[in-house]
């Protein structure tokens, strides 16, 4: 799933990075770009992982569309998952420098759809709803506040990425056994085959992250039981 969140109304011209992006119009000349048909300078791969309830890891990939990478950070911070997700994004994009073309890539589901969906909503609000009668913050008010300027700043798609295993398990084959226990092997022995070429890994973190299994919602993680004293804590 790709979707424009793009926050401006002028055009971004591929290859202005370093410079303030154009604005195209025909009175500019007699050429005018569909914005479906523009191809983004960077890719941004956003990933978090939890390792309590209020703790994990985040980390951004910044590569160019060649594949090339550009520059990648990683930290530890407290916040749920998807706050540590909006982490990420918030210092992939901001350390872009200039005006640029983005495709961001996660397979959080809260940070996709709702910079799709719910940050117009929120930016019409000064990201603040209405909660018995009290105007409050929106949750990670503070993040989605630094995300919507970057948005003033870039042109960013938003791509949602997510895997799961569709073959079936192996089974294990028993071997039968003769009278006296022994296991007997009803094929003929396996021809020697020559070891293949070493694959080689790949250098930017999109393949990596696919190949690997990052965005695999397959298998959950092993839920355990929350204690009174997880809650008092957070």
């Amino acid at each position: 799933m790709l979707q424009s969140i793009d926050a401006t109304s002028p055009l971004v011209v591929p290859g202005a990075i370093k410079g303030v992006a154009k604005e195209m119009s025909p009175r500019d000349g007699n050429i005018e770009i569909p914005s479906d048909n523009i191809v983004s300078e960077y890719l941004l791969v956003c990933e978090a992982r939890s390792t309590t309830l209020m703790d994990g890891f985040w980390q951004f990939s910044l590569e160019t569309a060649g594949g090339e990478p550009v520059f990648s950070a990683q930290d530890n911070e407290v916040g749920d998952l998807n706050r540590l997700t909006l982490l990420a994004a918030v210092r992939g994009l901001e350390a872009i420098e200039g005006a640029s073309t983005v495709t961001l890539i996660s397979n959080n589901r809260y940070l996709i759809r709702s910079l799709a969906d719910s940050l117009p909503r929120w930016r019409e609000n000064n990201f603040v709803w209405e909660h018995f009668g009290r105007r409050i913050d929106v949750q990670h008010a503070d993040l989605w506040r630094r995300i919507d300027r970057a948005l003033q700043i870039h042109r960013v798609e938003a791509c949602l990425v997510s895997s799961r295993l569709v073959s079936p398990e192996p089974r294990a084959v028993e071997s039968p056994a003769d009278a006296n226990g022994a296991e007997l092997r009803v094929d003929s022995p396996h021809a020697s085959v020559a070891a293949g070429p070493r694959i080689k890994p790949p250098n930017d973190r999109l393949r990596q992250w696919l190949l690997g299994g990052g965005a695999s919602s397959g298998s959950a993680p092993a839920r355990r039981r929350i204690r009174t004293a997880d809650l008092l804590d957070s």
